[in-house]
């Protein structure tokens, strides 16, 4: 296709000279690149602004090849039809649409917008930039909105509070009557009581009330007991000094670490020694060392975990189990029954749905691949039941008497009948009956020994023999591990999902499962280093948070309605326990 383009160019004086060029190709090209067929010295234009297709008949295609599209007639365009007499402007380019002469299928006109036209279209298109460019005086206006203010913030508020016909009336209507002293939205739990101002305040202009509170409140416990510690703060302080609502959403909790550390900054001398709770100010400078919940059992076997501060070391668990992680976690991987296997932390390890907790752990799902409870090798997809020890004896007996009396068995140590196959129809003489079931119980006997001695129950759990317990006399110790760690704080591994889990656990490094692979509070600065962090590698205290610490407050970690009452009832005088 043959373009006839003609460049317009003003010289001094009002003169103009007409250049002219001829473009082939079905489209012209316009932008700042050279390679342009059309070239716009204006940094306003891209490289490659926008191109126009020939359609013939007079008819042009006109495409934007930027976001911001290009002005076609005035409008700003990214893709239209035009025709002969339409202009595209492209920064400070005019590119009129022409007929084309003889021999020329196409044909524009290009020249410079004047200065002078640019100038009048900006002033037309600017938006008022005073008052006074739109019609509005300042002193007119501030009168104006004070008469409103007044009118809605005092006058139809006192309206409406003293006059119950127009309290009625307006209760409904946002922004008016007492409506217009809300001063805020209520607490999320709070939201269906927003339009009755009176089940929290009682009376107009009254602070809310503890016995307002409690009415809804009655079975949310207290902090401590006041006869025990009768501190002013805990005895004399309303529910609103830590519970504040017209906050927003969440905003009903303080959460400030001044709430606690008022108290519990010297708490061994304000309580003289009732509390076995140590002195804290601040996580990150004033806290002590953790105390973790560690498995342990009575004299009579019941289960009685005790609270043991992690300064304490040997920290040993003691849960029953042997199970050595560094042998689970190598790099290259631990042979199971399909082959190699690599397993990693979460391979066992599964956070609960809340993501606090972590799911206990489950032979069946866990360990049973390859830690196979098979117990012959003739009958390899037969397995017994796990952790059931008073059931593998009669299990065995079960199947090596259906064994001897079925026959068939290869076992050269089995008396003949045993290891011949019958014929069908084929029953056994009273002799070779007794015969295959004396062997029966001897084998039952012989394979539960095995299991439980060495090679099967011996390699996880520890197993001792009392001739005075039923089944063969075989005891396995019971497993038990803390499902909760830390019982007076809370912990969710659901915040904390950017860590590795080698961050905090030490479990590739862990050659016994005696080992606590619990983090404990460790120091600022930790991350400078090896793995795995304590807590304060990454959580700081409110006031003493290093750069590039979290900000983490008492209320972070713990509860504050944690006494063994309900709040505001008779509480006991009994003083023992932790509050």
């Amino acid at each position: 296709m043959k373009w006839f383009i003609r460049r317009v160019v003003r010289k001094g004086k009002g003169a103009v000279q007409y250049e002219e060029e001829i473009h082939f190709g079905e489209t012209l090209t316009i932008g700042r690149a050279a390679n342009q067929a059309i070239f716009v010295n204006d940094i306003r234009a891209a490289l490659e602004h926008a191109r126009v297709v020939a359609l013939g008949n007079g008819r042009y295609r006109v495409e934007a090849l930027v976001a911001a599209g290009l002005r076609v007639d005035g409008r700003f365009e990214q893709s239209t039809t035009a025709k002969a007499g339409q202009t595209i402007e492209v920064g400070n380019t005019r590119i009129t649409l022409v007929d084309p002469p003889k021999d020329f299928e196409a044909a524009v006109e290009v020249a410079l917008v004047d200065k002078a036209e640019v100038a009048a279209r900006e002033q037309s298109e600017a938006l008022p930039q005073t008052l006074a460019e739109a019609g509005l005086g300042k002193r007119r206006a501030s009168w104006t909105l004070l008469l409103l203010a007044l009118a809605f913030g005092l006058a139809l508020p006192l309206a409406a509070h003293y006059v119950p016909t127009f309290r009625a009336l307006v209760k409904d209507v946002p922004a008016v009557g007492l409506n217009a002293w809300d001063t805020g939205p209520l607490a999320a739990a709070h939201h269906t009581m927003a339009r009755d101002c009176q089940s929290c305040h009682g009376e107009p202009f009254e602070v809310v009330q503890d016995d307002k509170c409690v009415a809804c409140h009655q079975n949310t416990l207290a902090h401590a007991d006041p006869v025990a510690f009768p501190l002013p703060e805990i005895a004399e302080a309303r529910c609103a000094h830590c519970h504040r609502d017209h906050n927003g959403d969440d905003g009903l909790i303080k959460d400030d670490q001044i709430l606690c550390s008022d108290c519990h900054s010297d708490l061994s001398q304000r309580v003289a020694g009732k509390t076995q709770l140590l002195d804290v100010g601040d996580f990150g400078k004033a806290h002590p060392q953790f105390k973790v919940l560690l498995p342990a059992w009575k004299e009579d076997g019941s289960y009685a975990p005790q609270r043991v501060s992690m300064d304490q070391q040997p920290l040993v668990e003691r849960s029953g189990l042997k199970f050595p992680h560094d042998k689970h976690l190598v790099a290259k991987g631990v042979q199971a029954p399909d082959g190699m296997r690599v397993l990693d932390c979460a391979d066992c390890h599964v956070a609960e749905a809340g993501g606090a907790l972590m799911k206990p752990i489950d032979f069946e799902a866990h360990c049973q691949d390859c830690h196979r409870l098979d117990f012959d090798l003739r009958m390899p997809d037969r397995q017994v039941p796990h952790a059931k020890v008073a059931e593998i004896q009669y299990m065995l007996d079960e199947f090596y008497a259906k064994v001897a009396l079925e026959g068939g068995y290869d076992d050269v140590a089995a008396p003949l009948n045993v290891r011949q196959r019958r014929r069908p129809g084929q029953q056994p003489t009273p002799q070779e009956q007794r015969e295959a079931l004396d062997w029966a119980r001897t084998k039952a006997r012989e394979t539960t020994d095995a299991l439980f001695s060495s090679r099967t129950c011996g390699v996880c759990h520890t197993v001792s023999r009392d001739p005075s317990a039923v089944q063969g006399g075989w005891v396995v110790a019971p497993v038990r591990v803390s499902g909760q760690w830390f019982e007076k704080s809370d912990f969710t591994h659901a915040k904390h999902v950017t860590m590795a889990c080698e961050d905090c656990h030490a479990a590739r490094e862990s050659t016994d499962s005696s080992n606590l692979l619990i983090p404990d509070i460790g120091h600022a600065g930790a991350l400078a280093g090896d793995p795995p962090y304590g807590c304060r590698a990454c959580h700081g205290g409110e006031d003493h948070a290093e750069p590039g610490q979290l900000e983490s407050t008492c209320i972070d970690c713990h509860g504050f309605h944690q006494a063994p009452f309900p709040l505001h009832t008779t509480m006991g005088t009994k003083a023992g326990g932790e509050p």
